[in-house]
Formats: structure tokens, sequence, C-alpha cells
């Protein structure tokens, strides 16, 4: 999201950089951060975390996440399953993201497991947004998990309630591909509406 679809540090350097749409239009209107650990000490200021189909965290940056979200902390999480974008990249090019989510252990801790549907896309209720091979949340029986989680649009939100804080999770992150939020014609301003109102929600939970 920061530099654009594989643009790695010398591309930086050279002027290539291309920000996504979304982190742009926030870094607009609000102080950004980018840290290049989740931390206890990155996280301690933050009003709101947003992670989109994130490195494998190491377990000591787990914990500091868990952490911060328990203290009353606010997490907007896009973990996919199947992520097809960015196209241009192979599916071995080291300069693209993760094709397929590895953030199952925080979500197992929260009580949560990510499942790959094998669905090729979905329009989420009435509205036009759309999900690209998304998944589908479940969440986990007996003891596993002290997350309080609500579950929307066929699973494919999950609402958390966790310590003092609050999560809202969405099992895509092809719903960001730029191609798709510049087609206003057909999904982009329903997906561009929906990220929109995830953000408030979070945000006005937190100043209020």
């Amino acid at each position: 999201l920061v530099y654009g679809a594989g643009v790695d540090m010398a591309g930086v350097i050279a002027g290539k950089a291309d920000p996504h749409p979304l982190h742009a239009a926030l870094a607009a209107a609000h102080d950004l951060a980018v840290p290049d650990a989740l931390d206890a000490a990155a996280l301690k200021d933050m009003r709101l975390v947003i992670l989109v189909q994130p490195r494998a965290l190491d377990p000591g940056e787990l914990v500091a996440l868990d952490d911060y979200v328990r203290a009353g902390g606010r997490l907007l999480l896009f973990a996919d399953p199947q992520l097809d974008w960015p196209h241009e990249l192979g599916l071995a090019d080291s300069r693209g993201p993760l094709r397929t989510s590895l953030i199952s252990p925080l979500l197992r801790h929260w009580g949560l497991e990510l499942q790959n549907t094998g669905i090729e896309s979905v329009r989420l209720g009435k509205s036009r947004v759309l999900l690209v091979h998304p998944g589908q949340f479940g969440v986990l029986q007996g003891k596993s998990g002290d997350g309080s989680c609500r579950l929307a649009f066929d699973a494919s939100v999950a609402r958390c309630a966790i310590g003092r804080g609050r999560a809202v999770m969405v099992a895509d992150a092809d719903l960001l591909d730029p191609e798709i939020l510049a087609n206003r014609a057909d999904s982009g301003s329903a997906n561009q509406q929906f990220i929109h109102r995830l953000l408030l929600e979070l945000m006005q939970e937190e100043s209020g």
C-alpha cells in the first residue's frame, strides 16, 4: 500500500513510488506511521492499526498486537486466503505480497479460523461490494480463543471484542485492488464506501 505493487526501496529512491489510493487518502487526512516491526513501542500511541495481508509476524509481534488490542486499541485487518492482486507480479515474485494469509495464530488466539471456500467472487448482501476469491471466518468451538466475535456477510466479516479493544476483520484483500476501486461504474464506489464505513466504525468507537 505504501510504495505501490512491486516497488522496492531502490524504486522508492528512484522516485517510482505509487502509493495505493487508500494510503494516499489516509495520509491526506491523518498522521500515518509505517513501522518496520509491530512491537510494543511502535504500537504504543496508535489510534488505529490497519493490516492488509501482512507478512508472517514473529511471536513477539503477535503478542504485541494482541496486547495492543486488549488494552483498548483498534484493528482493521484484511486477510485473504487466495490473494489475486497485484496481477502484474507472479506468485513467486518476492516483491509481491503473500498470496495466502499467515495470520492464523492470532485468529486462533481470538477464537477464529480463516477458511478458503474456493468461491470465485461474491457480492456482499444487496450492495455492489465485490470480493474476489474471499475466505470465510469460522468460530472455533470449545476453549479455543477468548475473543467475542460476531460474523456478518456470510462470515466474510468478523467483528470482535478483545479485552477493551475492537477488531474488524475482512476475509478478503482483493476488494482493495486498485483496478476494482477505479471501476466506479461497477464495484469501485461500493468497495470504497465499504472500506470508509469500516474505518469510521472503528474510529468513532475509539473517539466515543
